[in-house]
């Protein structure tokens, strides 16, 4: 049995970059494992509305591009074995495009594991009495939304990769895993760990929940972004992980990007919930004892995590139709630019309204004047602006009055104040908008299944190329931050990260001198919290402290319930948070 295995991330949605995985495996091509994650909570649905209009597009076909250089990396000798979820909707007909691409690149024989059974769509469509599937953020009874369901899919745990693994897969193909899964079958089949060892099992999560979000670990949307080197050539993780749980985040070297205390934090808290309690298929984990050390350049280790049995109940990612959307932007140049764009958007609004056109919601949005999270103070909003990007969204049950709104934007590039423009892409799109519907599903009422494939032997195995250098492109170092003064805002002593969870939100704020967060539990309370984010609407706010990170996580309820905002996702709330003046720093 190994003492550890090397398990690399090369994908982390739909859209990442498709080279990386070839780029990665030249510069490690000894890693044992490789995992990539192409969906996202709603990547179901688009998948859905394609096979709609192509019985065969039920999968993310971007995976045949990077399935023909694992192709290339194979017919060479490399061994690395290869985890996805790009199968979607329909894993059995991505393995088998997977096969006609490996078989036409001139590969030897290789097994490709399939894992289905995620698809609970039946189940929710035949009900279950009335408390069955009840939405997890509203509490609102699944009747509300059944006739107009797309998709379900409970998020599967590691049994059936381990299972695909130990029938010799090169490849395993999913739909519907949750997310650290991969990384726990990764182990469980390396150290034959047993399912029912919840320490070690919470170790191999918190592994796998560092590498999901891919380059997020290595720099990537972190507070300190300018100051992360060779941002254009950044790395993908590469997790060393150890038969007792522990691991750690490193990258290949020579790739930009850094791994530090503060970029493995960031993603700690990335979207955890409580995390004593951070529930996945495989174990519920504790992430209050974690320890984050960094033990050499770009090499940190995290230890410490506990884990208890796994909840009886599976989370579904479910979806459904809910009318209709459109967003339109144009750009005002010109002195009074915000007065000119708040004008011509109520001029749109207006003209809708007279026509009879009825909307359930239409939002004015200023971008660059803080209108994302329209939270900040008034030192930081520019009121003297000559340049303003004009959001205009509506979202409708029917489609007639949204693609009406679609045609009243554009008369206002000769109609409007001058300095309009930005028109170039001409009228917005009108989108069918898809919700998001999260429940619990029993355990028992989803059966995972597994199936092999092997794909024909079309040439022959010759010893791995030896790796490219990395090529750096040639990008100006940004110049290095002054010296800081006394701190004014939270971002001067703190930083953190943000994303979605539902209609609710996730803010991970945490210190920069661990000697300061005792100050930051007392003076950065939830309801401090739920007051400054008071205007995106706001319904609760729960604090989780995390001492041993120096941090806090803060759920945030209700907060992305208005899908039309510009910063939907909760992206951007972390820095608005951080953006909070601070009446009473701590003391040095």
């Amino acid at each position: 049995m190994k003492r550890s295995i090397r398990v690399g991330n090369a994908h982390a949605f739909w859209g990442d970059r498709l080279a990386a995985a070839r780029e990665l495996l030249a510069l490690e091509p000894g890693l044992d494992y490789l995992v990539m994650d192409f969906l996202a909570e709603v990547s179901m649905s688009i998948l859905a509305g394609q096979r709609e209009r192509d019985p065969a597009a039920g999968f993310v076909r971007d995976v045949l591009t990077v399935v023909a250089d694992l192709a290339a990396f194979w017919s060479t000798g490399g061994r690395c074995r290869v985890i996805v979820n790009a199968g979607g909707l329909d894993p059995a007909g991505c393995a088998a495009a997977c096969r006609r691409v490996i078989e036409e690149a001139g590969c030897r024989a290789v097994t490709i594991g399939v894992v289905a059974g995620d698809d609970v769509l039946g189940s929710l469509r035949a009900g279950g009495g009335p408390d069955a599937f009840t939405n997890l953020d509203s509490g609102a009874a699944l009747d509300t939304v059944r006739d107009r369901l797309v998709t379900a899919n409970a998020y599967l745990g590691a049994g059936p990769v381990v299972e695909a693994l130990a029938a010799g897969a090169d490849l395993v193909i999913t739909g519907r895993v949750a997310d650290p899964s991969p990384v726990v079958a990764a182990c469980r089949h390396a150290f034959a760990w047993p399912a029912d060892d919840h320490d070690l099992t919470a170790g191999a999560t918190v592994a796998g929940h560092l590498l999901e979000c891919g380059t997020q670990v290595t720099g990537g949307i972190s507070t300190d972004w300018l100051d992360v080197p060779a941002p254009e050539s950044i790395g993908f993780p590469v997790a060393e992980i150890a038969a007792d749980g522990s691991c750690v985040i490193t990258k290949a070297a020579g790739s930009g990007g850094r791994v530090t205390t503060a970029t493995v934090k960031e993603q700690l808290v990335y979207e955890i919930g409580d995390p004593g309690r951070y529930l996945s298929p495989d174990a519920t984990v504790s992430f209050l004892g974690l320890e984050v050390t960094e033990i050499g350049p770009d090499r940190v280790r995290v230890a410490g995590a506990r884990g208890g049995p796994p909840p009886e109940s599976l989370k579904v990612s479910a979806t459904y139709r809910d009318g209709f959307r459109a967003a339109a932007t144009l750009t005002m140049f010109g002195p009074e630019s915000v007065t000119k764009a708040r004008r011509c958007g109520a001029i749109v609004l207006g003209r809708l309204a007279a026509a009879g056109h009825r909307f359930r919601d239409t939002l004015v949005e200023c971008l660059g004047q803080g209108d994302s999270v329209p939270v900040l103070p008034p030192d930081l909003v520019p009121t003297d602006a000559w340049e303003t990007v004009l959001r205009i969204a509506v979202e409708a049950d029917d489609a007639a009055p949204v693609e009406a709104f679609t045609r009243e934007v554009m008369p206002l590039v000769t109609a409007g104040p001058q300095g309009t423009t930005g028109y170039a892409e001409g009228r917005p799109r009108v989108h069918r908008l898809l919700r998001y519907w999260p429940c619990l599903v029993r355990a028992d009422r989803v059966i995972p299944t597994m199936t092999t494939l092997v794909t024909a032997d079309t040439g022959p195995a010759r010893r791995p190329a030896p790796a490219p250098a990395p090529v750096r492109a040639a990008f100006a170092t940004p110049p290095a931050a002054p010296p800081p003064g006394p701190p004014r805002r939270l971002l001067d002593v703190a930083f953190g990260r943000s994303g979605d969870k539902g209609t609710g939100a996730n803010v991970g704020i945490l210190v920069r001198d661990p000697a300061d967060w005792p100050w930051l539990v007392s003076w950065l309370t939830a309801e401090r919290v739920a007051a400054w984010l008071g205007p995106l609407g706001v319904e609760e706010v729960t604090a989780y402290p995390l001492p041993a990170l120096g941090g806090i996580n803060f759920v945030v309820r209700g907060v992305l319930r208005r899908g039309l905002r510009n910063d939907a996702q909760g992206k951007a709330l972390a820095q608005a948070v951080l953006a909070m003046p601070l009446d009473a720093p701590p003391t040095r």
